[in-house]
């Protein structure tokens, strides 16, 4: 049995919530290239940096509870829907004007898809990524949560991290690679053996975060232990 956790539900985590946004932000941005870091094992971008919105939801999950959690994924999720919007929004008048072009991350952000209008040019993300991150994110996320919550209880703390985090990473890959692939699956540019190849990929990536993240979790969670 692990020791009761002091759950303060007057506070709510929103400098943690902020981060959660950020992560999802710059997760999208990087998983617009892939990586081969060694043969045969292809990653997507954001598998460092998506990772530790896990570690944020368990230390939101232990120290501030499981309802304070799920209001997290869901306004990170809306935060992160919001700035895509506003960079659409954004990006809108420059592309129209009789100039030599867009800004160059801009351009990276939204991988050269647009769609002319009569009036307008229109850039916008990958659909399958956008959406990918935002789906996947939730689903897993509030999964991760859930486990966490339950199981916590009954096993130590850092055990029922690690097993909620597994669990929940390999559900948010299995929901998240077939989505950002499904365009180029449908149109023959992606086989389904590359689909695979790319799964077993961010399996064993998510093997070895899942370690490094119990190590983090265990470091902060023993530092605020001490402090207190």
């Amino acid at each position: 049995m692990n020791e009761n956790t002091v759950i303060d539900n007057k506070k709510s985590p929103i400098f943690l919530t902020g981060l959660l946004s950020i992560i999802l932000i710059i997760t999208f941005i990087f998983t617009l290239k892939n990586y081969e870091p060694a043969k045969n094992i292809i990653i997507t971008g954001g598998i460092i940096t998506y990772p530790l919105s896990f570690l944020l939801i368990a230390l939101i999950s232990k120290y501030y509870g499981f309802k304070e959690a799920r209001k997290s994924i869901l306004v990170s999720s809306l935060l992160y829907i919001t700035f895509m919007l506003l960079a659409i929004a954004s990006i809108i008048p420059v592309p129209n004007q009789a100039t030599s072009g867009y800004n160059a991350i801009v351009q990276y952000i939204f991988a050269n898809n647009f769609k002319d209008f009569s009036w307008i040019t229109l850039f916008y993300p990958m659909l399958g990524q956008f959406l990918g991150v935002v789906i996947a994110y939730s689903a897993s996320h509030l999964l991760f949560a859930t486990i966490y919550t339950v199981t916590k209880n009954y096993t130590v703390d850092y055990l029922a991290m690690g097993l909620g985090l597994f669990i929940a990473y390999i559900i948010d890959r299995i929901i998240f690679i077939p989505i950002l692939l499904a365009r180029g699956l449908l149109k023959g540019t992606n086989t389904f053996n590359y689909l695979i190849q790319i799964l077993t990929s961010e399996f064993i990536a998510a093997v070895f975060m899942t370690i490094v993240l119990i190590i983090i979790y265990i470091i902060i969670v023993n530092i605020k232990k001490a402090k207190n």
